[in-house]
C-alpha cells in the first residue's frame, strides 16, 4: 500500500512541476510580446509554448 502512495505522491509532484514551468514560460512569454521586439515565431521558440498559444497571449494582451 505504501508504495502506491510513494507512486500518486510522486505523480502529484510532476504534475505540479509541470504546471510551475507552464507558468513561468506563459509569464516569459507575455513580457517578451509586452516588449514587442520579438516575433510570435520567436516567442514561441523560446518559451517552449506552441504558436497557438503565444497567439492568443497576444490577442489577450491587446485588449
Amino acid at each position: 500500500m505504501s508504495r502506491l502512495l510513494e507512486e500518486m505522491r510522486n505523480e502529484v509532484a510532476e504534475k505540479a512541476k509541470a504546471e510551475g514551468n507552464h507558468e513561468k514560460a506563459v509569464n516569459t512569454a507575455l513580457k517578451m510580446i509586452a516588449r514587442g521586439r520579438d516575433s510570435i515565431e520567436e516567442v514561441a521558440e523560446i518559451t517552449g509554448l506552441s504558436l497557438e498559444e503565444v497567439r492568443k497571449l497576444a490577442e489577450n494582451q491587446k485588449g
